[in-house]
């Protein structure tokens, strides 16, 4: 699975597949079966693509939008199906998906490769092309690297290593800004507490903390991946803790609802008094950082992953070459750390996704 899922899960909405139809604002009724996303008349041609996604969550709403993005310019027809941060789902639904016979290609967001190989082998043997988003497909220590799956079209996403240093560098560069040479405490809100992307992220920084005197890196309850909840989290939080320094999480929407808690706890003021790192490089927050209440977010780019990921599926289908392996992450357009100085530097950067999707 991905930061995504990492920037973005959320535990709100039904376990149905979406359904979802042309225009990005329509609702997604609870449906047993997807709704075909079809872009124009010319999508019902023979090309019929699945997506299966994390989450309703704007991370894995972006997601869907830049597939259909895509898949609307393609002229492909492309069905979604919306697993809920559920792997069993998910897995229900590539089945039966499989079952149909209907598709020809698979862009998948696994919720937990390991448990989905089975099933994903059953649609390479029927001959649905399938690519993987996010990260390598397969075991957390697999994904440190981000590599290609010979079996797959291809893999778009990034290696999960660098991301739990690239959050310790920008956590120790807000550090030297907020305390200087002396003691840092740092909170971190997590996104759920069973996310394996998480939790292997969270021993690292642990990890890496515990052999640092002049830190105090502490865990906060999960997030979920949901603004309102984080909020909620944050306020009981910092109401018993006043020497909070930086804090750090792994969603843009857990950034945005601990800022609202800190105003209403009072005592700390973003920007001034308390370093805030988000994840995910949303819109909203990389405003955020540019007015300099926000310290830095960490850039995830969903949009970009499910439009090259639905570029290159159509491009096998109609016998074209394409790389096994694309790393999303690039320093001038798609980089790892949004601070500041990067957009000072990069003044028409664009951020690929908003925290309503």
């Amino acid at each position: 699975m991905t930061a995504a899922a990492i920037g973005g899960c959320s535990s709100s909405s039904s376990s149905s597949p979406a359904s979802t139809s042309s225009s990005p604002a329509a609702s997604a009724p609870s449906s047993s079966a997807p709704a075909s996303t079809a872009s124009s008349p010319a999508a019902s041609g023979s090309i019929r693509i699945a997506i299966f996604y994390y989450n309703p969550s704007p991370y894995g709403i972006a997601s869907l939008n830049g597939a259909k993005e895509e898949a609307a310019k393609l002229g492909v027809q492309l069905d979604a199906f919306d697993a809920n941060n559920n792997p069993t789902l998910q897995s229900t639904q590539i089945q039966d998906a499989i079952t149909t016979g209907k598709y020809k290609a698979f862009w998948v967001w696994g919720l937990n490769d390991p448990a989905l190989t089975p099933v994903i082998n059953q649609a390479l043997a029927k001959g649905i092309k399938v690519a993987s988003a996010d990260y390598t497909w397969g075991t957390l220590a697999q994904q440190n690297t981000l590599t290609g799956d010979s079996q797959f079209v291809t893999t778009v996403g990034q290696s999960i290593g660098p991301e739990a240093t690239n959050l310790e560098q920008a956590m120790n560069t807000a550090c030297t800004k907020m305390a200087g040479s002396g003691h840092c405490n740092i909170a971190f809100l997590p996104g759920l507490a069973n996310f394996p992307t998480d939790t292997v992220r969270i021993n690292a920084m642990t990890a890496y903390y515990n052999g640092k005197s002049n830190y105090t890196f502490t865990v906060m309850p999960p997030g979920n991946y949901d603004q309102t909840a984080s909020q909620g989290i944050a306020q009981t939080f910092f109401t018993a803790h006043k020497n909070i320094n930086v804090f750090a999480t792994f969603g843009d929407q857990m950034a945005q609802g601990t800022l609202t808690a800190l105003k209403l706890v009072g005592g700390y003021t973003a920007g001034k008094n308390i370093a805030i790192i988000g994840y995910g490089g949303a819109k909203e927050i990389v405003d955020e950082v540019k007015a300099g209440t926000i310290y830095a977010t960490l850039g995830l780019y969903p949009t970009s992953e499910s439009v090259l990921g639905i570029q290159y599926l159509v491009d096998a289908l109609n016998g074209k070459s394409v790389p096994n392996v694309v790393n999303i992450i690039n320093s001038d357009t798609r980089p790892a750390i949004i601070d500041q100085a990067f957009l000072n530097a990069h003044p028409s950067f664009t951020p690929d996704w908003t925290l309503e999707g």
